[in-house]
């Protein structure tokens, strides 16, 4: 149970740090476009981050019904 704690959060930081980069990415590739404002590249930016946060919390299962059963079951079976 500890090593799939393990293995879960090491997945996590790697996902986050991943994401990370290609947030810069997107950012310099958005804010490099000269038709959109400031404030339209922002709304962009804060879009793609909401939807990847979405994503993440649904494929690590980080939601948390899900972190609650977890818990429970393995209270049940150490």
């Amino acid at each position: 149970s500890r090593n799939l704690l393990c293995d879960s959060l090491q997945n996590l930081d790697f996902a986050c740090k991943l994401w990370g980069l290609f947030k810069a990415l997107i950012s310099d590739a958005v804010s490099s476009i000269s038709a959109l404002s400031a404030t339209e590249s922002e709304s962009i930016l804060n879009k793609i981050n909401e939807e990847v946060t979405k994503f993440f919390n649904q494929v690590m299962q980080m939601d948390t019904f899900t972190l609650r059963q977890e818990a429970i079951s393995t209270e049940k079976f150490p």
